[in-house]
């Protein structure tokens, strides 16, 4: 066991290693979404600290704040590499927990596959399916709250205990699903709601497929479900009293609906030749021709099992739910009303994206291929071989092309240790540029850079509207637009009022003009409107406010 997560950490390692020669100037990913996380690596350790509640903030979209429980702060994550942080810093706390995130997925799903097979290449077949399937290795480029898939696997194996071996005390099998469920909350609610869903139609198949067996299983299954509510309960407890009935409680979807989805093509083509109406993040539904013929291989010789005929009734489930609300077909939205347009229905589910399903999905794909490669080990030497050549072309047509993408972590000297920022009054309100929100996260890592001695009026988070990022602000538009079409606005009175209260309404003291593609017109625009040229100071461009009437 302990031979196949090194073997996986060695393979997430090699496959990011163009961020781990700079593991702390550099971020595995794209250039917009790790620096958000970076942010809260940093902030839970920070406020805790101090004594605070870091579950509420007016550090970003000061002065209203926002309720980091209505957003992926990975609580869980960011306590367990508070070392880490308070080591090296949080860029390369992030590094390593995407990496640790891809080769722990790997290997829960080693351990699951444990349960349901005897032959321990098989298992770790499935488990390297898994962990660098294109499901995960596609949201490595920025979303750790689901890379670090840990639950799917754990929720299988404790609901096959209480509902299937139960060879284990229903109370405690019962308690430590609770407790991963609660954990799974504070690591990324998305993946925990997606798996209690697939969960609920997996219980129903189970339910099914063994009628007979319904009720003399009852009492065992109450106790567990009563036990890990309230293991579940005494840890999620207040995060979730304070997400819903804490200040600035965000209500309605999140996300737009019927864009985050799997393309039909998509389950057979690779992602780089189809169209998507979303993004090459959410594009985790590649299983490829290879696997998909081990994978029906598996249904058809294992079908005597039935863990075998469950798992593959549920990937239909779980690839169905991903299509979202409409199908797509190329990148084209039909009218074609699907599934997930009644589950979206439910509390919450409407904010969830349908295409990030196919991690759980991937998990029964792993499963079934590793049970083929179970049977064909102990087969015959043609079996063998025509097995290993499909699965090895499997393998070569998902894994990831290298050098895995990486971005420079780089914060200007003014924000780093020993910087002017430590001129800055501790809390005073200080507005960068690029405008921190749904365009741009770099604000965010420079305030982390900065110990979070200041406050921003802006930040890439969801506040009540919902909007990502602030209310919508007269200053935000016209910072944005110049960033976007590098033209300085003029400065006419209606701009001067209207930016004036903008100022005043966030109590701004200090401005600041970062690295961004509109510099030179920002600049250019606080100039004539401030009356006098910044301090180049550090990499950036600062004006000091004097009081402003």
């Amino acid at each position: 066991m302990k031979r196949a997560l090194l073997i996986y950490l060695l393979i997430a390692a090699a496959l990011f290693s163009s961020t781990w020669v700079d593991p702390a100037g550099s971020l595995i990913g794209t250039p917009k979404d790790p620096k958000l996380f970076v942010w809260y690596l940093g902030w839970f350790p920070h406020e805790l600290a101090q004594g605070h509640n870091p579950l509420f903030t007016d550090h970003l979209s000061y002065p209203a704040g926002v309720n980091l429980m209505w957003n992926t702060s990975m609580i869980f994550p960011s306590l367990l590499l508070w070392p880490v942080t308070a080591a090296f810093g949080p860029v390369v706390a992030y590094n390593l927990l995407i990496t640790a995130g891809i080769a722990l997925s790997a290997w829960f799903a080693f351990l699951a596959a444990r349960r349901f097979l005897d032959s321990g290449l098989a298992c770790f077949i499935a488990g390297l399916l898994y962990g660098f399937s294109p499901a995960l290795i596609a949201q490595a480029l920025g979303h750790p709250h689901v890379v670090v898939a840990l639950f799917p696997p754990v929720a299988l194996l404790l609901g096959h205990e209480i509902l299937v071996r139960r060879r284990m005390n229903p109370v405690v099998a019962g308690a430590l699903a609770g407790v991963a469920a609660a954990l799974q909350l504070l690591t990324g609610e998305e993946l925990l709601a997606m798996t209690l869903l697939v969960a609920a139609f997996g219980v129903g198949e189970v339910a099914l497929m063994h009628r007979d067996q319904v009720r003399p299983r009852l009492p065992a299954a109450a106790k567990a479900a009563g036990a890990a509510i309230v293991s579940f309960a005494v840890i999620a407890a207040y995060p979730l009293g304070f997400q819903f009935f804490g200040p600035q409680l965000v209500s309605g979807n999140v996300q737009q609906p019927d864009v985050y989805v799997s393309d039909l093509l998509a389950f057979a083509i690779p992602s780089s030749l189809i169209h998507f109406t979303g993004n090459v993040t959410e594009s985790g539904a590649y299983i490829g021709l290879p696997l998909l013929v081990l994978f029906a291989a598996g249904l058809v010789v294992g079908r005597q099992q039935a863990w075998i005929r469950w798992t593959g009734w549920m990937t239909l489930i779980v690839a169905v739910l991903s299509l979202g609300p409409h199908l797509h077909v190329n990148g084209n939205v039909t009218p074609a009303w699907l599934p997930w347009a009644a589950v979206a229905k439910l509390p919450l589910m409407g904010s969830a994206l349908p295409a990030r399903l196919m991690v759980i999905g991937w998990l029964s794909v792993a499963l079934v291929v590793g049970a083929i490669a179970a049977v064909a080990i102990k087969g015959s030497r043609r079996w063998r071989i025509a097995t290993g050549v499909t699965l090895i072309a499997g393998l070569a047509v998902i894994f990831p092309s290298v050098p895995y993408p990486s971005v420079s972590a780089t914060v200007p000297a003014y924000f780093g240790p020993g910087g002017d920022v430590e001129k800055v009054a501790p809390g005073s309100v200080v507005l960068i540029t690029p405008f921190s929100s749904k365009e741009s996260t770099d604000a965010m890592l420079w305030q982390a850079a900065a110990n979070y001695r200041f406050r921003m009026p802006e930040g890439d988070a969801f506040t009540p509207g919902p909007y990502l990022g602030p209310h919508p602000s007269f200053l935000q538009k016209i910072l944005d637009e110049m960033d976007a079409n590098q033209q300085p606005v003029a400065v006419t009175p209606e701009v001067r009022a209207a930016s004036l209260a903008d100022i005043q309404r966030f109590r701004v003291a200090t401005i600041v003009a970062g690295p961004s593609p509109g510099r030179a017109a920002i600049v250019a625009f606080w100039t004539a409107f401030l009356g006098f040229a910044p301090n180049e100071d550090g990499g950036v461009d600062v004006w000091e406010l004097p009081r402003l009437h």
